[in-house]
């Protein structure tokens, strides 16, 4: 598993969900100003040697100098991306795609991305306009405190719900273009329902059940509250 920490405050609270996904990552990236972030969030707690990222990358534009040169002495890699046609969270996964581990295809890991559905509207709308990109290079998970998103193929898909973290509100966001979708565990089931972002969408729905079963014509994004304990 990689995580990818992006540019938006880490909540420091009882929740353990940060240290447990850094815990589970093998590779950790930060994204450029996601650096200040777990720096800031290393103080805080009072564990900046125990959080320690195995690269820093982006155009750096956003990076400070204090926790640059505190990664760079711990080892992080700073990598430096010029390319101003793709954005700091793309750059991240190039990196991915170069190797971090000989011998293993980054394509085959799972990416967690802490952050990117909240804050800024359009950075939020840029993590999901990524997701639907790469869904058919890698899987990738958006997760915060509040929520936790991905992308369901074209085809048959069944979520595993476990209903003590997830839900109880969802949502279907049909960001490829008009989907037809048929579901079950849901509350409010749908039955070859056409659903376009600019007509009828599948928004604040309510998981009933612990499997939920969803067939759609077009890949969707998959939306769902989310309570870490």
């Amino acid at each position: 598993m990689a995580l990818v920490i992006l540019n938006q405050p880490i909540p420091h609270s009882d929740t353990p969900l940060f240290p447990a996904l850094w815990q589970r990552a093998t590779y950790k990236l930060c994204v450029d100003g996601g650096g200040n972030q777990l720096y800031s969030f290393g103080k805080r707690t009072g564990t900046l040697d125990k959080y320690i990222p195995d690269v820093v990358v982006g155009d750096l534009d956003s990076l400070e100098a204090g926790p640059r040169a505190f990664y760079s002495s711990k080892g992080s890699v700073i990598q430096h991306y010029s390319d101003q046609d793709s954005t700091d969270f793309m750059k991240s996964l190039k990196y991915l795609d170069t190797g971090l581990r000989a011998g293993q295809d980054p394509k085959k890991c799972v990416v967690v991305v802490f952050g990117g559905i909240n804050g800024r509207l359009d950075h939020t709308l840029h993590a999901l306009k990524v997701l639907v990109n790469e869904h058919t290079n890698r899987d990738i998970l958006v997760i915060s405190t509040e929520n936790l998103t991905f992308v369901l193929p074209e085809g048959k898909s069944k979520i595993e719900v476990n209903k003590e973290v997830d839900g109880p509100t969802c949502g279907i966001l049909p960001l490829a273009g008009e989907a037809v979708l048929t579901t079950s565990g849901l509350r409010w089931n749908l039955d070859h329902f056409p659903s376009t972002f600019e007509g009828l969408m599948s928004t604040s729905n309510i998981i009933d059940d612990p499997e939920v079963y969803i067939e759609t014509s077009r890949p969707v994004v998959w939306t769902s509250e989310f309570r870490p304990m």
